[in-house]
């Protein structure tokens, strides 16, 4: 009741799209999070770039290798503090999403950004006004997701506004729509204070908006020098049997990615994975 998938841009170096479907295929895995710029540089995927025949190549050069795109990625800063560079990147995400049936992809997910044009740590995310715009701007990117039938993926962080399970619980109930979702990261939700209680975190957010989970990034951690670090899963502290099994009896064949396992390690992740089937 696993259904593992890796991020296209964890796997290097590629040579193309083919290929890329082809290692992640050498790999025993069936399902991706891609995000186009990440995986391929060289290839044009800004807003004017997206149309449907790339989106048709694309996923029909991952189902010859039975590689389903679980995730269309479109990471951008949703309340940039540009407004003019804020609209760009809007308008870029809203191709994505009417652009993802082509892909064969039924969410398309971000972040909610950063106050700053750098993605960091400020408790200048965490202000009433900051939770007002964000709220806006997810309206904004749900509607379309609405106009589209795709869902828009949300994923909460520290280093965001959305960054507590009551920030998101509260944006949930102002953005009452079927086509919101949430993709939960509880390794982006702890920090050096917190970080022993991931398993209670996890349990948390499946209680205040389980309904809404729409797929998990599993991704170990260590400490070092008092900061969370992303290692490859199975090297660092998480707990990695206690969140499967969880995860498994309330969202089976949940999309779960394993988010920061590079390469080989991720052969021996799935190893570990399936071992606590």
């Amino acid at each position: 009741m696993i259904n593992l998938a890796v991020r296209g841009h964890d796997l290097a170096p590629i040579n193309g799209i083919e290929d890329l479907a082809q290692k992640i295929q050498g790999m025993g895995i069936s399902n991706v999070q891609l995000s186009l710029p990440a995986s391929f540089p060289n290839l044009p995927s800004d807003t004017q770039n997206i149309n449907p025949g790339l989106g048709t190549y694309i996923k029909n050069a991952f189902a010859d290798s039975a590689i389903q795109i679980a995730i269309l990625s479109c990471y951008i800063n949703i309340i940039h503090p540009d407004l003019e560079m804020r609209e760009t990147l809007l308008k870029k995400f809203e191709s994505y999403v009417k652009n993802a049936k082509y892909f064969g992809a039924t969410m398309v997910a971000t972040e909610t950004g950063n106050v700053f044009e750098e993605i960091q740590f400020t408790e200048d995310n965490f202000t009433d006004d900051v939770f007002e715009m964000t709220i806006q701007v997810i309206k904004r990117l749900v509607e379309v997701g609405e106009n589209h039938q795709t869902l828009i993926g949300i994923e909460p962080g520290l280093n965001h506004p959305l960054h507590t399970i009551q920030s998101v619980s509260e944006m949930i109930s102002r953005v009452p729509s079927d086509f919101l979702g949430i993709i939960l990261d509880v390794t982006n939700l702890i920090c050096i204070d917190t970080y022993q209680n991931y398993q209670a975190i996890l349990e948390e957010a499946f209680e205040a908006f389980g309904d809404k989970i729409i797929a998990i990034h599993l991704k170990d951690f260590k400490i070092d020098d008092g900061k969370i670090i992303p290692v490859d899963l199975g090297t660092g502290l998480l707990d990695i049997k206690n969140a499967l099994d969880f995860i498994k009896q309330r969202k089976p064949y949940l999309y779960i990615v394993m988010e920061e396992t590079k390469n080989d390690a991720i052969s021996e992740a799935k190893k570990l994975v399936e071992g606590h089937q």
